[in-house]
């Protein structure tokens, strides 16, 4: 038996695992599946935390990765080490922590659709521009409106073929958190905050040389994080592109997911 702990993506819930949860269990395995955005009041407050390596503002993210890190250890000292498995926003969080806390005790890591950090301080700055340009939305526009903006993004277009009943829960998800969770996410919590694609997959290298298991998976029909899965493998680091899947492979394949996790 393998513990596994799933961490869910931006305006999701813990029920966006709920599939996968369910075949991991019904293989045996135990699961765990942590609110993040419960997180995001105390650690929006966290002054103490350290602040990222070479920028400022990022100790929220800190305080968030610390959280994970806790996590982990908490499944660890009754499960054994567990395998991780983080889900863009939350594969970030993965990430980022696996990058402050090099010795957190995994038996795998799993990047599923997953920004791994700016190429440099350049594109830094243009993402803190767009989150604080997405947050500056939500605030005016409420969580409805910005989500049937957000829906529309190229990001989500193979969302649309999913059944009716699955989008509606998609939805019911994404218009369940409030306006100022989800916009101090895109400021707390933003990739800006991240360190340097280098140093992530410098980090996940190093998790691998530990013989920890490692792969980062992306969907073949989302252009902008199979590029980042075709990077991970130029850095000597397992990827796989999922042949028929968007940007949420576990939505749209969860039992491809699941035996992918299972294997």
């Amino acid at each position: 038996m393998t513990a596994f702990v799933l961490l869910h993506g931006f305006a999701q819930t813990p029920a966006s695992w709920d599939e996968v949860a369910a075949a991991l269990q019904a293989a045996g395995h135990r699961t765990f599946v942590p609110d993040l955005f419960a997180w995001l009041g105390e650690e929006g407050r966290d002054a103490a935390s350290p602040v990222c390596a070479g920028h400022e503002g990022a100790a929220p993210l800190a305080a968030a990765c610390d959280r994970v890190a806790q996590v982990v250890r908490q499944v660890a000292g009754v499960e054994g080490a567990p395998v991780v498995v983080g889900y863009s926003m939350g594969g970030r969080l993965a990430a980022e922590a696996l990058v402050r806390h090099p010795d957190l005790p995994l038996a795998a890591l799993v990047l599923e659709s997953a920004g791994l950090g700016p190429a440099d301080e350049d594109v830094r700055a243009a993402m803190a521009q767009r989150n604080e340009g997405w947050a500056a939305r939500l605030r005016a526009e409420g969580v409805e409106a910005f989500m049937d903006w957000w829906e529309r993004l190229p990001l989500f277009a193979s969302q649309q073929a999913l059944p009716a009943p699955v989008r509606a829960a998609v939805r019911a998800q994404r218009t369940a958190h409030e306006v100022e969770v989800l916009a101090q996410s895109f400021e707390a919590w933003g990739a800006q905050h991240q360190a340097l694609e280098g140093e992530t997959l410098a980090a996940l290298r190093g998790l691998r040389e530990r013989g920890v298991s490692v792969r980062y998976l992306a969907g073949s029909l989302d252009a902008k994080y199979a590029a980042v899965a075709e990077r991970v493998r130029a850095a000597g680091l397992p990827a796989t592109v999922v042949p028929e899947a968007g940007h949420n492979i576990h939505l749209e394949r969860p039992q491809a997911f699941a035996a992918a996790l299972l294997d």
